[in-house]
Parts: C-alpha cells; sequence; structure tokens
C-alpha cells in the first residue's frame, strides 16, 4: 500500500490535500465532492484579485474545502448536501470554525468559515478583518448547492434577486468575473478542476508545521466528536512516540511514527457516533462497522502517503500471532514501527476512560499487557520498555491530555456561546 518516499521530504503539501481531500468524501459520500468543489470556486475567486501566492492560495482553498468539517462533529455524516445546508446552519458553521481556530496553522482566518452561511443583510451586526472572504465562500457554497439541483447552467437572476439581502453584490460580481475569465464552471462540469487543484497544491509549500497542523485539525475533529474520544488519537500518538525515543528509532523513524500513529483512526470519520460511544458491548454487526474503521484509514491513505506510514496506519490492530485484523498478519510480516504503535494504540485504549468503562488502574493495565506479550500477541521487546518505564511515559502524556482537555472544554464552552448569539439571527 502506498508509496515509498526516499527523498528529504516524508510528506508533501500535496499529500495533505489529497488527505484531506479523501477524508472529507468519506466522511459523506452523498456530499459528492461538496468540499472540493466549494474550494476550487473560492480559490477562482481569490485568484481574480490577483495578489496572493500560490502557497497562500492553496492556504485558502483549504479553508474552503474544509467549511463543512464541523459536520462531523454534528454526526451529519450521512444527511443530504441540502439537509446540511438548511438544517441548523449555525451547530456546523461554528463547529467548523471552532476546529480550525483553535486545531489548525490557519486560526487567524477562521471567521470565514463561521460566516458563510450568515446572510448578507446582518453582515453589519458583526466586525471581521476576513468578512469579504467570508463573502466569496458564501457565493462558492451556494453556487455548488444550486448547480447540483439546476444544473451546470445557471440563471443569474436567481442570484441577482437575493443580492445584498442572501448574498453580498461584490461577492456575486467577483465569481462572475471568476467564471469569466477561468471558466470555472465549464471545468467542474468536465473534471477538469481536480487537474488544476492537484497543481496549485503541487507548486505550493507549507512547513511542517503547517501540514502537521491540517492533519492534526481533521484528525482530531474526529475525536472531537464527544468527550470519551477527545483524546484517543493524541494518547496514541504520545504513547507511540515515546515508547519510539526510549527504544532509540531514528529521525526519520519517528516522524514515520508521528504520521503513522496520529492518522491511524483516520477511518473512524464514517463510523457513527452511536457505535463509538456506544455504553455497552457491541453487537456483532456493530463490531463489523467499528473494525471497517481500518479499512477506511487504508483506502483514504493509500497512494497518497509514504508506504511505511500508510502500513503503521492500516496495521494497528494487527497480532504478532495472526489474530488481529483487517489481515491477520504474523509476526514476521510486522515492522518494529508497527508493533510500536500497536502497542501505544492498547495503551491508549486501557488507560483512557470511554463510554464503557473508566480508566483501568496501572497495575490492571501493566498486568493485561504483559499477558498479551506473554501470549505471543504483541512485542515483548516492546513491553518490557513500556513497563520499565510506564510511570515516565504516563507523566509526560499527562501534560499533553490535560492541555487536550483544556482545548476540548474551551471549544465546548465556546460554541454553547456563540450559538446563543447565532440563535439571535433567527428571530
Amino acid at each position: 500500500m502506498g508509496r515509498q518516499c526516499m527523498g528529504a521530504e516524508l510528506v508533501s503539501t500535496f499529500d495533505i490535500y489529497q488527505v484531506i481531500s479523501r477524508a472529507m468524501g468519506a466522511m459523506n459520500a452523498r456530499l459528492l465532492n461538496h468540499g472540493d468543489i466549494v474550494g476550487y470556486i473560492f480559490y477562482n475567486m481569490l485568484k481574480v484579485e490577483g495578489k496572493y501566492s500560490d502557497t497562500e492560495l492553496a492556504e485558502w482553498a483549504l479553508i474552503g474545502m474544509l467549511h463543512d468539517v464541523g459536520a462531523i462533529k454534528t454526526n451529519m455524516n450521512n444527511a443530504s448536501l441540502a439537509t446540511i445546508e438548511t438544517t441548523n446552519v449555525w451547530a456546523h458553521s461554528i463547529y467548523g470554525y471552532l476546529f480550525l481556530r483553535y486545531l489548525s496553522p490557519v486560526g487567524d482566518k477562521a471567521d470565514v468559515v463561521l460566516y458563510h452561511h450568515l446572510p448578507y443583510k446582518l453582515h453589519e451586526q458583526i466586525n471581521s478583518r476576513f468578512i469579504r472572504e467570508a463573502q466569496y465562500l458564501t457565493i462558492a457554497d451556494k453556487m455548488d448547492l444550486f448547480a447540483r439541483v439546476e444544473g451546470h447552467n445557471m440563471p443569474r437572476d436567481y442570484f441577482s434577486a437575493k443580492a445584498d439581502v442572501d448574498f453580498a453584490q461584490k461577492a456575486l460580481e467577483r465569481f462572475y468575473v471568476a467564471q469569466k475569465r477561468f471558466h470555472v464552471l465549464d471545468k467542474l462540469k468536465t473534471g477538469e478542476y481536480k487537474q488544476e487543484m492537484n497543481a496549485l497544491f503541487k507548486n505550493a509549500t507549507f512547513n511542517e508545521q503547517q501540514k502537521k497542523g491540517f492533519l492534526e485539525m481533521l484528525v482530531y475533529s474526529i475525536d472531537f466528536r464527544s468527550q470519551q474520544t477527545v483524546i484517543h488519537t493524541m494518547s496514541t500518538k504520545a504513547f507511540s512516540l515515546e515508547i519510539g525515543k526510549l527504544m532509540n528509532v531514528g529521525t526519520r523513524d519517528l516522524e514515520i511514527l508521528y504520521y503513522g500513529s496520529l492518522l491511524h483512526d483516520i477511518g473512524k470519520i464514517v463510523i457513527p457516533l452511536s457505535i463509538l460511544e456506544a455504553p455497552r458491548r457491541l453487537t456483532d454487526e456493530e463490531m463489523r462497522i467499528m473494525k471497517a474503521h481500518v479499512v477506511i484509514t487504508g483506502r483514504i491513505l493509500e497512494g497518497i502517503m509514504d508506504e511505511r506510514i500508510v502500513n503503521v496506519a492500516y496495521r494497528h490492530h494487527e497480532k504478532l500471532d495472526g489474530t488481529g485484523y483487517p489481515q491477520g498478519l504474523q509476526a514476521e510480516d510486522l515492522s518494529r514501527l508497527e508493533r510500536i504503535v500497536a502497542v501505544g494504540d492498547i495503551l491508549s485504549a486501557l488507560y483512557s476512560k470511554r463510554s464503557y468503562k473508566d480508566s483501568f488502574p496501572p497495575e490492571k493495565i501493566k498486568g493485561i499487557l504483559k499477558g498479551d506479550a506473554d501470549n505471543g500477541k504483541i512485542s515483548k521487546e516492546i513491553v518490557d520498555v513500556v513497563l520499565k518505564n510506564f510511570d515516565g511515559i504516563i507523566s509526560r502524556y499527562e501534560k499533553q491530555r490535560n492541555l487536550t482537555m483544556e482545548r476540548y472544554m474551551e471549544i465546548t464552552a465556546q460554541y454553547d456561546s456563540i450559538y446563543e448569539k447565532f440563535k439571535a439571527f433567527d428571530a
């Protein structure tokens, strides 16, 4: 699976774009690349201004692609686009804003997502230095929705009739300039826009902080659906990196561990919250659906990320004795890095509080890990390192955990506060 990257750059800007595109598409197949299309229209409207670098345009395009990321939190994974765009639009707009604001490298631009459903007639009630971009995003969003209903030959009078009421007239004019200059709708119709987006992100250059920030925002937003799961990805990543450092893995391998552990549960973007938070033992059918997250993870990452990263993420539920899933691999099939994340994931599950259990005490955790190692399911070498350094691993992790929970509570509080303000707009 994946591709082998031997160069200096393990993960490229183009990789980030592709993973986000696939993940958002996987979240809700009924959206039919809505995020990609809105990002493309939005990007072209900004390109008209001629003042942005390729990297800046790519950044804005990603924001456009992620404008509905809050739908993950609102549990609308299976809703139609029309439902998402018309039902309690404040909820996904606010959560999308908060994820971008607190979890991404473009937090200063998050207002664009917060206000993309706010009618133009209400803009005088807000103060944002990115209100113009928010108006562009509103047009881009509605253009795609309307095109799906009416086709790509959209009458000007439909939007013109709503100008300066639902949409900003200047933003509408900017779209038509972009359409005339870049043939936006034609490229959407033929699929040519995909090649153009590929070229944009191949020419853009995000730094490592930006690349990691965008991915962390995406995967943490999956966990942030509930307090029970909010720290799982973070804890698995933290434990895996701690173990890797204790085992003296090289710098390159630590990067592979970072990306593999960060992305190991990205496939849970398709798993219903009712299953993730079931306060009981899952039924056979529910367990089948839950286990599918690994396969979805592989599908999202395959052919994009370095093969070693893909395998670390894809194989985190495999066991040395062949009893794991999804492939039932044996010890000889599993690398040291893959084995480390498998142990990190188990340690996270045992140490974390879940809907169906409390956090296990240290001695019970140690006993379970030792038992699995003695039974040949997980690496005895890695478990010995964990047991020998258990208190230090947990202590260092707790500092990160506290920061994550503080962020979660801040996002929750901010959501409640903003939602109350936005409800007044409906009055």
